[in-house]
This record gives C-alpha cells, structure tokens and sequence, in this order.
C-alpha cells in the first residue's frame, strides 16, 4: 500500500516554465467523470486538480521546485528567447496519438497514464538535450501522464476504484502550449506560444 505524500506547492504562486498538452472539451468530459468517480469511493486526502488545468507536460523547461543560483524568472530572462525558439521547432514533429489505459498511483498522485509514443519520445529528448542551465537539465517522464489528484495528507492510500468507461482513449496531439506556469499547478498560465504539429510521419 502506497504512502502519500503532500503536496506542498499546492495552488501557490511560482514561476516555470512547460511545454504542455491541454486535452479536448470531450476528453476533459471524460477525465473530470473519472476525477468524480474516483472521488466517491475513496477516503485518500485527495487534491484535484481543475479541469482548466488538466494536461501532459511533454517537458518542463524550468521547474518551480528546481533550486538554480538565481531566481527562475532570471533564468528565463537569460534563456527563454533562445529556449523558445527549441520548442518552437516542435512543429516539426508530427501529430500523434496518445491511448490511455489505466488509472495509477504514486506517493506523489493519481494519473492516467499511457505508452509513450515514439514521436513524444524524439520529441522530449530533443528538447532536453537543447536545454541547459548552469548543471540543470530537463528529465521528462518516460510515460504519458495526466494528473488527476495530488494529496493534502500523508495517508495509507487505498486501492483506486474507477469506471474503465471513463477513461480518455484515443487523443490526438495536434498542438502543444509552451507556457509560464505562476500559480501550482498549472492553474494560473501564460501562454508563450502554441506551436502545431505538422510534421510528417516516417
């Protein structure tokens, strides 16, 4: 059984900066019935995430835990116009899909999860081998992931319970926000650009 850990940058300001999925008005639908379902049957100190803020983070170029020499919005002074520019050539990725097939925990949250699709694997490792501050560079999860909860507590958490119809299958990723992240998590945005998928698959 999973202990919980809580999150303490819960809906605090902050300053980072993410490339960043946001799913369809259909797969919202979808992943705020599973936050519901998931919801009604347990007892964990859940957290949930907003539906405005629901998304996959392909990489997170400066993280609001990450501890630098100078301040975060520095770092993205002296970087961010030649860092934007690297994640603006996402465009040469092609659109691809994402299939989620399951609910899963971790000490830190409840997600959905996926297999990472060959071109979201080209992708993160080409902008994290662009990325580069003092000794700091990106580690992108090697799974597709969207959070659904973070706790408020430590606890034992239970198993999950879910409806498997509620889970988002299928998405298409056409377009990818680069974005500045001032309130956790992901609930107060600026968006810096949002580049298409145009690609083409080989």
């Amino acid at each position: 059984m999973i202990r919980t850990k809580v999150d303490t940058l819960w809906f605090k300001r902050c300053c980072a900066f993410h490339l960043q999925f946001f799913p369809d008005r259909e797969a919202l639908s979808k992943l705020c019935g599973l936050q519901g379902s998931i919801e009604r049957d347990s007892t964990a100190p859940l957290l949930r995430v907003p539906s405005t803020s629901l998304h996959m983070t392909v990489v997170t170029l400066v993280s609001a835990a990450t501890q630098l020499s100078i301040p975060n919005d520095q770092v993205w002074r002296l970087n961010g116009g030649r860092w934007k520019e690297v994640a603006d050539r996402v465009e040469e990725t092609p659109p691809f899909d994402l299939h989620f097939h399951e609910v899963a925990a971790s000490e830190a949250a409840i997600f959905v999860k996926a297999e990472e699709p060959p071109e979201l694997r080209r992708l993160r490792s080409a902008i994290s081998h662009a990325i580069c501050f003092e000794q700091w560079r990106p580690t992108p999860p090697r799974i597709a992931h969207i959070t659904l909860f973070r706790f408020s507590a430590e606890d034992r958490l239970p198993a999950v319970n879910f409806d498997a119809g509620l889970l988002p299958t299928g998405l298409k990723v056409g377009s990818i926000k680069l974005l500045e992240e001032r309130v956790y998590p992901s609930v107060e945005i600026n968006i810096l650009s949002e580049p298409l998928l145009r690609g083409k698959s080989t």
